[in-house]
């Protein structure tokens, strides 16, 4: 789990070397605002699009194969642009970048969970999303550093290497032991995590990440212009996604053990309404000391949430199925994250900056009735035994 764990965090590393400095590299091409915006969306769009199948194929042909897959597809498309001349093999990259997103993610997930004692989970989920975290939260210092000493190319080719390394890592030391599963036959809809939309906690899980990636894509896309606009200086807006950072990394850990020993509704309902009363106190602005304080509490939030939301949809199905629905899980916050930045700014044009965040806040209102309306099995200790599709919920399992 370690070793995927890191490889993990090397991959995450190698992103944040070019998120920051990607606009800027599609803007060199010559594309306008509008293209801008389609081609960054064209990672979210795929790995939307691919995530629930290669979760699903996981299941039934192991989680290493997609997890090695994936990141020989970041290394690629790494080294892609560097040669891309024009907006549509920039775009058509693009693509393929979230498509090897795709394949990564919900299988690195479910292997972690597969790795796990039941008892555990939330610990072990914890632990990697913070090594994750720490690897985006360097990786734009670092790329930044690249950047400087050879110029936009250098970032992709630091993104490619790294994205190679993982792969060696997980290729040469990890062994995935076989499932008993695997074998079964599987109905399409259940193969490929839908049936697991039958499941009434399910579907308050996928609504509850909704809510909270919506959030997320719109603080990174209007927080930075607002608080330059109200006097934070440019080279200190980074400041503020540190501090969220840092409480987002040091709670993942010790509140994965907590969600072990006190059920996973507790952290979810906690985590979300320290998130939503962070997006509220966010849309008055304020100084730079304010946002400090203000991405703290959400970085907090997140912290508290997190661990718990992904445990929960792996404790509600059966290992058989259980990439697949993670991967449903994933797709839904990548629909958020995908709506909240396009949909961000034309509201900000339209009714001013503040409103934006008050429709984030509803969004996350929604998520905290969600949230108390989980099953009281989620707030047991030990998971019951989970199932693999149809209706489940409030006394009927």
């Amino acid at each position: 789990m370690i070793l995927v764990a890191l490889a993990g965090t090397i991959a995450v590393m190698g992103l944040g070397f070019i998120i920051p400095l990607f606009p800027v590299y599609v803007s060199q091409k010559g594309a306008t605002n509008f293209q801008l915006g389609l081609i960054v969306s064209g990672f979210t769009i795929s790995q939307f699009l691919v995530q629930p199948f290669f979760g699903g194929l996981s299941d039934r042909l192991g989680r290493k194969i997609f997890m090695v897959g994936g990141l020989a597809c970041y290394g690629i498309v790494a080294s892609l642009y560097v040669v891309a001349e024009g907006l549509t093999q920039v775009f058509l990259i693009r693509l393929l970048h979230g498509v090897g997103a795709g394949m990564i993610w919900p299988a690195l997930s479910a292997f972690i969970i597969d790795e796990s004692p039941v008892e555990k989970r939330g610990e072990s989920i914890g632990f990697i999303s913070a090594m994750e975290m720490l690897g985006f939260a360097a990786g734009p210092l670092l790329g930044g550093f690249l950047y400087s000493l050879g110029g936009m190319n250098l970032p992709f080719w630091g993104c490619s290497l790294l994205a190679f390394a993982g792969m060696a890592l997980i290729w040469g030391l990890v062994d995935e032991k076989p499932s008993p599963h695997r074998s079964e036959k599987v109905a399409f809809f259940e193969r490929y995590g839908f049936a697991s939309l039958a499941i009434p906690d399910i579907r308050l899980l996928c609504l509850i990440g909704f809510g909270e990636s919506f959030a997320w894509g719109l603080i990174i896309t209007l927080l930075p212009v607002i608080a330059t606009n109200l006097g934070v200086p440019p080279e200190r807006i980074g400041w503020l996604f540190s501090s969220y950072f840092i409480f987002y990394i040091l709670l993942q850990w010790p509140v994965g053990k907590w969600s072990d020993r006190r059920g996973r509704k507790k952290p979810i309902i906690l985590g979300m309404g320290i998130y939503t009363l962070s997006i509220l106190i966010l849309s008055r602005g304020g100084d730079l000391f304010h946002f400090l304080l203000v991405l703290a509490i959400a970085g907090a939030g997140l912290g508290i949430y997190s661990p718990s939301v992904r445990v929960a949809v792996a404790d509600l199905t059966s290992e058989k199925v259980r990439g697949a629905s993670l991967g449903i899980f994933i797709t839904t916050r990548m629909l958020g994250f995908f709506l909240g930045p396009n949909l961000s700014g034309y509201m900000a044009d339209r009714f001013g900056k503040g409103f934006p965040f008050l429709t984030a806040a509803v969004f996350l209102g929604i998520g905290i009735w969600a949230s108390f309306r989980l099953s009281s099995e989620l707030s047991k200790t030990r998971p019951l035994a989970p199932v693999s599709g149809g209706s489940s919920g409030k006394g009927n399992r």
